[in-house]
């Protein structure tokens, strides 16, 4: 069986669990968020902000989510 593709894959405080949106700032919307086109690019836009305290969200149809940590680097 084959693993769906994520719809999206976000960027999201996990402090305020706001998500970034492409201009920079945070959004309670998640249709509003930057929707990365692949995982190096939401790690690498992370890193190059400076960003601590932020989980990559990948989103499903169906509601489905995943949330994998970012910190510590």
């Amino acid at each position: 069986m084959n693993k769906p593709s994520p719809q999206k894959l976000l960027v999201r405080s996990a402090r305020s669990h706001k998500f970034l949106k492409a201009t920079g700032r945070w959004t309670k919307s998640a249709e509003q968020a930057c929707n990365f086109p692949n995982l190096l690019n939401a790690i690498h836009t992370c890193m190059a902000k400076g960003m601590k305290d932020v989980e990559l969200v990948f989103r499903y149809d169906g509601a489905i989510e995943q949330c994998f940590p970012l910190s510590g680097w």
